[in-house]
């Protein structure tokens, strides 16, 4: 059996917002269940886009490697709210495919899950 689950929703009002730098966020509600009988610590990481931060409300983040440390307790269920910052350039066609990648810190355990980025589409 699996000893983590990762699922996650991206916001679907606003799709995305411009940030006054010109970068554009997306935000999305991220669940993490932690199957271990032991309280665990993750380290949550993005893929396939270039340039991007990442903000965890109620986590440690470290925005400059696009990823963020996450403390899950024994046998729980967690929410992080997630915000995702990237330059205006990243998104040239108004959308990109990502993964959100979720690692074990102690073991071997990961789970990833793909999921999209908006942007303004290009008239």
């Amino acid at each position: 059996r699996s000893e983590l689950d990762l699922t996650i929703q991206r916001d679907r009002s606003p799709l995305f917002v411009a940030l006054s730098d010109g970068a554009i966020r997306n935000g999305y509600t991220l669940k993490v269940l932690n199957k271990n009988h032991e309280a665990k610590s993750f380290t949550l990481h993005l893929e396939g886009l270039p340039g991007a931060s990442l903000q965890v409300v109620g986590a440690e983040a470290v925005e400059q490697d696009a990823t963020a440390l996450l403390e899950v307790p024994a046998d729980k269920l967690r929410s992080f709210r997630v915000y995702v910052s990237a330059p205006r350039a990243s998104v040239p066609a108004g959308l990109v495919k990502m993964t959100f990648v979720i690692q074990d810190n102690d073991g071997d355990s990961h789970a990833s899950y793909r999921g999209t980025f908006r942007g303004p589409d290009n008239d």
